[in-house]
């Protein structure tokens, strides 16, 4: 055969060949990118990631940005430790509060009182985050070459360069202010771009200043900021150091757990939630599974059993473990039950990218009123998903994948121990789960459910996720500030959001175009130290910090004017209402933070600032406004652009097609030319050429014969060994079995050995009774006896005396006769013996 395709090959004219060859090319090659197009591929930047809420003092609320309507209200709920944070999600640390984030192992970040983060996107290689009001402290440990450390501002985006430690804040004033403790920052702004390094102070006006006022940081107020931030981040260790800015330049690692933290070894930094293990577990050798986390907990103690679901995450139902340490053990790694003794946490190889799962568990569709699940043991896949308003899942897995692991595999490990299956009812399902709550699995029951990966495959989950969202739409629990929430930020990139068409919209951003980029922000060097602080610790350069100083001057003056007016001074007064109508009318942001204004005085200065208000409201539309034509008028001109190009391309194939018609016409007129000379040829041949066809016939039925053995021999290979895997799972289900029964056996032959002695017991302990009684009424016939016996002696005795008193007595002997003396004689005797 192939001989003869050169020989035809041969005949073809060079040029023609050459055709040819570039349009088998040209077909390969839209063949591949067609497959290519075709086949769906998993993007790296959507895969899941969250942080944990790591702690939090006083009042935090957290709500959802995404999957809103832009006339519904958001739904405020109150947050809770070990919650994650995903894309869209907004946190708001309400007054004398605080609430610190775990971003990674590595990275973190505490917000201070007033002020309102929100999570623009976590990805791969990206966190970019919003910042629309307050101050907060980025404490960034490590990143990576290309790695996208962002903070939006209403004034500009800040992206972290290098490791290190940086304070934000916004003022009432809407100024931002940029401090670098340590590390290196750039400014990416709508007027242009500039870096700050460590001890610098940037302040922005606005969003479209050009200009930006640079100041150093004062070594006792950065002293201050890493005192307060280091004595909250570590209360129990921290030993006030870095009160010293030298000393903390000179170390700023001393505190990092990465050093110090046993594991950090076994896990990947990119894991939240790593500094907990070592307090509250153990890291030991399990045969099979390597190096596992132990908890501490009771011996009956069991995974996912304690916390509460949260069914309106954008990944899917998630839990939040009221666990001190339960974070990273639940969104990462696997549950084994060693040794069929105690649960163990196998973690994923430090080595690996690790991918955050909302909960990495298998759902049991069970009865109507109930619901169970079990936890993923070592080996069983999670498919990362999302999922849309629907509650239907998008998977970021090839379809194939999909196949395998979650319309295909319907059994998990971890069902065969009743310790790891943990069933509730329907209405209990999103409350805060207890041993009071968990109903007792059937074993039964076990041997015949088959669990699901989607829980939303579950009625029961859908529904109840159904009613919730239903009862969050009805009642919006909190309002918050509308004009703190509303304020637009400025991205240098474009979040990646998932399952997201207008995300711009949702989260209120905009981003920076390149040409923006390029400009150069123009910074003032002013030469200032920076000494004086807010509230929050955020410094105050410049005017701010006159102004600042001027108010506190004025409130020492009106602390003596009082005291002077105490005593009788009258004159005092016309200056004190002076002093009090400037304080009023000087914005709160430069007031000192030690005095608090009145009600009265609040909602004077909240006149005097609606209408700067409704004016930066309006500039800031107009300029969004702008920029949304210029976005219009740029699509348009693209439009057209593609449309010309459309028709040229159209133009092109159009010429194309006509050529390859006449080429084909050509070829086919050489082929009819070779086909009858061939036909000549082969009338010659045909003899041997059937004889080749009959050997080559033979060969291909040899061939065929030779696979179909080897088909059958594979077939029955497989079913030898999933008979033999069968037999090995009938062989442990009845040598459990035969334990169970063998158990069973000596628990009843234990009962019944405990019965025969409590009964040999209890007759030994009536014989002991009986033969004490007849010990006491033998004595006691004996006494009686003995008694009787006395009774007869004396009654002998009394009838010998009288016999003796019967008889007649012998007569007494007579003496001489005896003087009688009187009385007076016997005394006289008795005197003079």
């Amino acid at each position: 055969m192939m001989k003869r395709f050169i020989k035809r090959l041969s005949g073809v004219p060079p040029q023609v060949a050459i055709i040819l060859v570039l349009i088998g090319i040209i077909g390969a090659a839209g063949a591949i990118l067609l497959f290519k197009h075709t086949e769906p591929k998993t993007d790296a930047q959507v895969l899941p990631r969250a942080a944990r809420l790591e702690r939090m003092d006083g009042n935090v609320d957290v709500a959802q940005a995404l999957n809103q309507a832009s006339n519904e209200q958001l739904s405020w709920q109150d947050a809770t430790v070990n919650a994650p944070l995903t894309v869209g999600q907004r946190v708001f640390a309400r007054d004398n509060s605080h609430a610190e984030i775990a971003f990674s192992g590595r990275n973190y970040a505490r917000l201070n009182p007033g002020t309102a983060l929100d999570v623009l996107s976590l990805a791969d290689q990206r966190t970019q985050l919003a910042l629309r009001s307050g101050s907060a402290i980025f404490d960034v440990g490590d990143l990576t070459n290309g790695e996208l450390y962002e903070v939006a501002t209403p004034c500009g985006a800040v992206d972290f360069t290098e490791p290190g430690l940086y304070q934000l804040g916004i003022g009432d004033d809407g100024n931002t202010t940029i401090s670098v403790l340590s590390g290196l920052a750039q400014v990416v702004g709508l007027a242009g771009s500039g870096e700050i390094s460590k001890g610098e102070v940037l302040t922005l006006a606005s969003q479209v200043a050009a200009q930006a006022v640079m100041a150093k940081l004062a070594p006792d107020t950065a002293g201050n900021i890493l005192d307060d931030y280091y004595g909250y981040r570590y209360p129990h260790k921290y030993d006030g150091r870095y009160r010293n800015y030298d000393t903390y330049l000179d170390n700023p690692d001393y505190y990092d757990a990465y050093s110090q933290s046993t594991s950090y070894q076994y896990v990947a930094e990119d894991v939240p939630g790593l500094y907990d293990l070592d307090e509250y577990g153990d890291w030991q050798d399990v045969n099979g599974y390597g190096r596992c986390w132990a908890p501490r907990v009771e011996a009956d103690w069991s995974p996912y059993r304690q916390g509460y679901w949260d069914v309106n995450d954008v990944w899917g139902p998630t839990w939040i473990s009221s666990e001190p340490w339960g974070y990273a053990p639940y969104h990462y790694g696997r549950w084994a039950y060693a040794n069929q003794q105690r649960w163990v946490w196998v973690p994923e190889d430090c080595r690996t990218n690790p991918v955050y799962a909302p909960a990495l568990v298998a759902f049991v569709p069970i009865q109507q009123s109930q619901i169970a699940w079990v936890p993923l043991a070592p080996g069983e896949r999670y498919v990362p998903r999302y999922y849309d308003a629907s509650f239907e899942p998008r998977y970021l897995a090839s379809p194939q994948i999909v196949e395998e692991y979650v319309n295909v595999q319907r059994t998990y490990v971890n069902m065969n121990y009743t310790t790891g299956v943990t069933v509730v009812p329907v209405q209990a399902f999103t409350r805060r789960i207890d041993r009071n709550v968990i109903v007792p699995t059937n074993p039964q029951w076990m041997q015949q459910a088959q669990a699901v990966s989607d829980p939303y495959a579950v009625a029961g989950v859908r529904q109840v996720a159904m009613q919730e969202e239903r009862a969050q739409r009805k009642q919006a629990r909190r309002e918050m500030q509308a004009a703190m929430f509303n304020r637009p930020v400025v991205t240098s990139v474009a979040p990646v959001v998932p399952g997201q068409a207008n995300p711009a919209q949702a989260l209120q951003y905009q981003s920076v175009t390149e040409k923006q980029k390029r400009n150069k922000l123009q910074v003032e060097q002013s030469g200032q130290v920076v000494a004086a602080q807010r509230a929050d610790g955020v410094p105050l350069a410049g005017q701010q910090a006159a102004q600042q100083a001027m108010a506190q001057q004025r409130d020492q003056r009106i602390a003596e004017l009082r005291t002077r007016l105490q005593q009788g001074d009258r004159s005092a007064k016309q200056e004190l209402r002076q002093l009090k109508r400037e304080r009023q009318e000087q914005p709160a942001a430069v007031q000192a933070p030690q005095q608090a204004m009145t009600p009265k005085q609040q909602r004077r200065f909240e006149r005097q600032q609606q209408p700067a208000a409704q004016q930066a409201a309006t500039q800031q539309q107009a300029v969004t406004q702008k920029q949304q034509r210029r976005l219009e008028r740029q699509q348009q001109a693209a439009a057209q652009q593609t449309q010309v190009n459309q028709q040229r391309e159209q133009r092109r194939t159009q010429k194309q097609a006509e050529r390859q018609q006449v080429m084909q016409q050509q070829q086919a007129q050489r082929a009819t030319q070779q086909q009858q000379v061939e036909s000549r040829r082969q009338q010659k041949q045909q003899p041997r050429q059937q004889q080749a066809v009959q050997h080559q016939a033979a060969q291909q039925s040899q061939v065929k014969a030779q696979r179909r053995a080897e088909r059958q021999q594979q077939s029955m290979q497989q079913q030898q060994r999933q008979a033999a895997a069968q037999a090995q799972m009938n062989q442990q289900r009845q040598q459990m079995r035969a334990q169970r029964q063998q158990q069973a056996m000596q628990q009843q032959q234990a009962a019944q050995s405990q019965i025969k002695a409590q009964r040999r017991a209890e007759r030994q302990q009536q014989q002991q009774q009986v033969m004490v009684q007849q010990q006491r009424q033998q004595r006691q016939q004996q006494g009686m006896q003995q008694q009787q016996q006395m009774r007869q002696q004396e009654k002998q005795q009394r009838r010998v005396e009288r016999q003796q008193q019967a008889a007649p007595r012998p007569p007494a002997m007579m003496g001489p006769p005896v003087p009688q003396q009187s009385k007076a004689e016997r005394k006289a005797a008795r005197r003079n013996p």
